[in-house]
This record gives C-alpha cells, structure tokens and sequence, in this order.
C-alpha cells in the first residue's frame, strides 16, 4: 500500500496534478543550525519532509543537540563553553533556573530590537509572550526567549489538549473488553488488569514478547521521571522542586509524603517487575526504543498520550484492537487550559549566532499560522490542503499517515517515513489547539474530516462507554473525572524565585539519590529490600538537603497561587 501511494504520487506529478516541491524561497547560502535542546528525545540531523520544508522555504538544515546526551552535567559543559548553539530550546526548570543562568552569563541574543522586521507574526499576535519575557528575564526591556504553548488572549480560557489529555490511564481497549471491562479505582488496581491483559497477548503479531508497561530514563532529572507521573492523573501536578500544587485549590503535597502517590507508583513499577510485566530494558533504553516497542504492538499500556498514535495504525483498527483512554473511577485529571503568557518551555537565540535576524525569521514563520499547520502536518498539498470552502482536510496520503505513522513520504517530498520526518527540533511553538484566522485549528485530530469519518467497531464500543464520547477528553468530562486548571496560564509579575548557588548542589545530589533509588526499588528482589531501599533513600535525601529544597518548592507554589488568584478575578469579570 504505501508504495502504491509513493508511485501514485509520482505520476500524478508527472502528470500536472500535484505542484512540484518549490526550488527554495531563499536567495541565502545553505546554512546547519545548530539546536541545543532540553526538550528533544533526538540528537542529531533532521531528515524527511520537515527538513524538506526548511530546506526549500530558508535553506537551511538543522542539527539537533540534545541535553539528554553526555548525561546530566551536559548543561554546565555547554556553560563553560560559552556556547549554546544557534538555537536554544531551554526547560521548565527549577523555575526556568538554566534560561536564568544562559541570560546572566551572556549567552542569549536580546532580540527586541529585531522584532518589529523580522518577527511581525509573534509581535502581532502573542504580546503577552513578550511582556513576560521582558519582565521575567529582560528588566523591562529585553527579550530572551519566547515561551510555548501561547493562546492570544486570557479570554475565555478552555480545556486544551485536542481529543486527548496527555495524562491518563491509556491500554488495550480490545483486551479490557475480552476481560468484561473490570471496575478501575486505583493505581493498586491496574496491576491484576494489567496481568490478565498481558496473559491475553503475552506476544505481538510478530512474536515478540510484550509487557505492560516499558519505561526510559530519557527524561529522568530529579526523580525517576516514570515515578511522578500518576500525580497529574489525581489532580496534582506541575512539579516544583518535589511540591505539587492542587489543580484549582491553594493545597499542595509533597513528594516524600509517607504513603503518597509517589511511593505507591514505585510500588505499582516493583509489582509489575515481580510479574515479569515490565520491560527489562526499562533501565537502559531510550524514548524512541520505547516508541519502537508501541508501534510493534509490545507494550499495553502508558500513562500518557503518545501510545495512542504509535499502536492505533488503520489496519489495527479494522481488526478490533485499540489503545484507548481506560476508565479510572477515582481519576480527577488535570486539565490545563490555554497560556497566554506562555509555558516555561522558550526557545532562545544563541549570542553566538551568526544569522540571528535569518533565524529570528524562521521562529517567526513557524509562530504563524501557515508554519504552524506545516510543521504539525506537514506540507500543504502533500499530506493535507485546504477544500473549496478553506477547510482543512487530510490528502489521501494525508490519511495513510494519520493511520499510519510508519507510512513512506515519496523521495519528492523528504522521503523516509513520516514519522522519521516529524518535527525534532522547534518544540516551541503556539497552541495547536487554539482557532486560527481560518476558523480552524492546527491539530488535524479537530478537523471536521477526522472528526466526523466513520468509527471502527472497536471504537465505537469505547465511546459507548464513555457516554457518546469522541475523544478522550470529552469522555473525562462526561465522567466528571478532569478539572480544568490555570496553573500553567498565570503569569506572577514578582521577580522570579532563583536558588542560590549551595541549594542547587543539594538539589543535583538530593536529585541523584532519588533517580538512583528509584530503580533500585523497582527492580529490587523482593517487597523487603524495596522497603529497606526506601527507608535508606529517605535518610539520604533528607541527610542532603531534600526538606530545604522543598522549603523552597513551596515559596514558588505560593507565588504561583497568588498570582493564580488575580487571573481568576480577571477572568470573573
């Protein structure tokens, strides 16, 4: 099929009926941009049809490096060379502390100045990005970075996520209804779902083993990243320094908290390992080995979103089996809104670039709506176009993909599959959720071709479980089990909170003692040494700092929840 669609494509092109792929736009020498990033699971240079796309509109490539790479001093290596790259796509973290430190030592462009000619698209349409930026990082005046995730206003602030909340309990719909669609209460009560699932389809189509669950330590840094993960699923989350605040209360709870969420998440990981139910290459595989092993039908279940799209091919679907949002009765799902003012996810120019004004261009293009719906779907009139009324619709090898990721792109267009094309360096970019100048959004899963086209069997029957439900953030609400919270959309005009330079080292030890025990306990031989683990972990971090460093979670929390309070009175008004 998919090299039906390559030779039909090609023909159609001899023929006149497809545009040829335009020559590149720019008159400018070829140019590699350097990205160092805190946010890519890839290291390396992008291929496929998005490089295709920068290529013929800036001709341009790009090089991703990834701070994943060369372990966790990579960030102060690259402060020490005084050289973040051209592009700098810089974390949420400990309060946005390393775009603190980058601004402070010099190493990222002020590109106010340059706004006006070469960013008209973001200085038009997301003013409160940059008037955080300026006030956060920039004394008034400067622009460090520019902040993801923007809608272009704080009116009417709604439930974001497209058809599905990155959070959740998501498996194998097909084998939860082979097992009579058993009552989901707890974290507890995953493990014997899971187990009897997993006895369903102990190997995929190919023979492969499968496993409940396969972890990576791709994005570990502070904890086992895998162990903190359940916290959004029950109403708390946005991790400050080992504080989770409440989705809409002035509450928090704290991450050693005897008996918590995460201690029970440890031990749901350890009871999976005791069943031979998790992946035994947890410990030493990446992301994209993960992704690998959904997309070959190996793992049955995550606790966020992705599964869907990596397990949910056309051809799984027509045979009854799906990866769906389960049903957990005791779910209170954060649901994140719009953010006006941005994520603390930025993107930076490097002080280093040569090209800042040609790189300023291309952020700018990728802010607007046409690099938008380009760089998520890929290039208009390949994979998606709009009909006679300007409506978004998928292409026929639009559609191919969507079902599809390992679906091949014609060489014409960037080659490989789509997924191997897929964006892996600009994540930073406005909502894909919020309505552009056409009406319609970015994400393809909220167009009205895919939201009205006829439901597999499988499907159907999930979505008569969750009330008539078409996506899973709709069958949250119809269950009452979402809450929608601002805590990521408030913007605090007091001066950024920055741990001093001792508490940040008891922070990276408390950190590596924690990320350490944490596999230990999971994979430890039996629940008496997972419990001798814990205590041990527990001296060792409160002996290092750990009561401090929440000490300081919790003043962040508290200015959070103050500014929280005055974007509710505005938007009461």
């Amino acid at each position: 099929m998919k090299k039906i669609l390559s030779l039909a494509l090609a023909l159609m092109m001899l023929m006149g009926m497809l545009p040829l792929t335009a020559m590149a736009e720019s008159t400018e020498p070829y140019w590699e941009i350097q990205i160092y990033s805190e946010l890519a699971n890839y290291a390396g240079v992008q291929t496929g049809w998005f490089a295709k796309l920068l290529k013929d509109k800036f001709n341009v490539g790009v090089n991703v490096i990834s701070a994943s790479e060369g372990g966790s001093d990579r960030w102060a290596t690259q402060m020490i060379s005084r050289d973040l790259g051209d592009l700098v796509m810089l974390g949420d973290n400990n309060g946005q502390q390393h775009l603190s430190e980058a601004v402070e030592a010099g190493l990222l462009l002020d590109i106010s100045g340059m706004m006006e000619q070469y960013a008209p698209n973001i200085l038009k349409n997301y003013p409160l990005l940059l008037e955080k930026a300026k006030i956060q990082f920039g004394n008034g005046t400067a622009v460090y970075a520019i902040g993801s995730e923007a809608v272009p206003t704080t009116s009417d602030l709604q439930i974001e996520g497209g058809t599905d909340s990155w959070w959740g309990p998501y498996g194998r719909w097909d084998l939860y209804a082979k097992l009579g669609y058993p009552e989901i209460k707890t974290i507890e009560d995953l493990v014997p779902v899971l187990k009897a699932m997993h006895d369903l389809e102990p190997v995929n189509a190919d023979g492969e083993p499968t496993y409940a669950m396969s972890l990576f330590k791709d994005w570990d840094g502070g904890t086992m990243m895998a162990a903190t993960q359940f916290y959004a699923i029950f109403g708390y989350g946005d991790q400050w320094n080992y504080v989770f605040p409440h989705a809409t209360e002035d509450s928090y709870i704290t991450l050693l908290d005897e008996d918590g969420i995460y201690f029970r998440t440890l031990k749901f990981y350890f009871d999976l390992n005791q069943l031979g139910l998790l992946d035994p290459d947890s410990i030493t595989q990446t992301y994209g080995e993960v992704t690998t092993k959904e997309q070959t039908g190996r793992v049955l279940f995550n606790w966020f979103n992705p599964i869907k799209a990596n397990f949910n091919t056309a051809e799984r679907l027509a045979e009854g089996k799906a990866m769906t949002l389960l049903p957990m009765s005791t779910q209170c799902n954060y649901g994140y809104t719009g953010k006006p003012y941005g994520y603390g996810r930025t993107v930076s120019i490097g002080a280093n670039c040569e090209q800042p004004e040609r790189l300023l261009k291309i952020i700018d293009w990728i802010f607007s709506d046409e690099g938008l719906m380009e760089v998520n779907n890929g290039p208009k009139g390949v994979t998606w176009d709009y009909d006679e009324n300007g409506v978004p619709t998928l292409t026929e090898l639009g559609w191919a993909c969507y079902n599809d990721q390992m679906t091949e792109i014609p060489a014409e267009f960037g080659g490989g599959t789509f997924y191997e094309g897929m964006n892996k360096g600009f994540y930073v970019y406005p909502s894909l959720n919020n309505n552009l100048a056409n009406g319609y959004p970015a994400n393809r899963d909220l167009w009205p071709c895919v939201l009205s086209r006829e439901m597999p069997e499988v499907l159907k029957d999930w979505s008569e479980h969750h009330g008539g439900a078409l996506t899973s953030i709709q069958a949250l609400i119809n269950k009452g089990n979402i809450v929608k919270t601002i805590n990521q959309a408030v913007f605090s005009t007091e001066p950024a909170l920055q741990m001093n330079a001792i508490l940040q080292q008891k922070s990276s030890q408390v950190g590596s003692i924690l990320t350490e025990y944490n596999w230990k306990m999971v994979l430890a031989a039996d629940e008496a040494e997972f419990n001798a683990l814990k205590t041990e972990m527990v001296e060792k971090a409160k002996g290092l700092g750990y009561d401090e460093i929440v000490a300081f979670g919790i003043q962040e929390c508290e200015r959070m929840f103050r500014a929280r309070k005055i974007m509710n009175e505005e938007l009461s008004k």
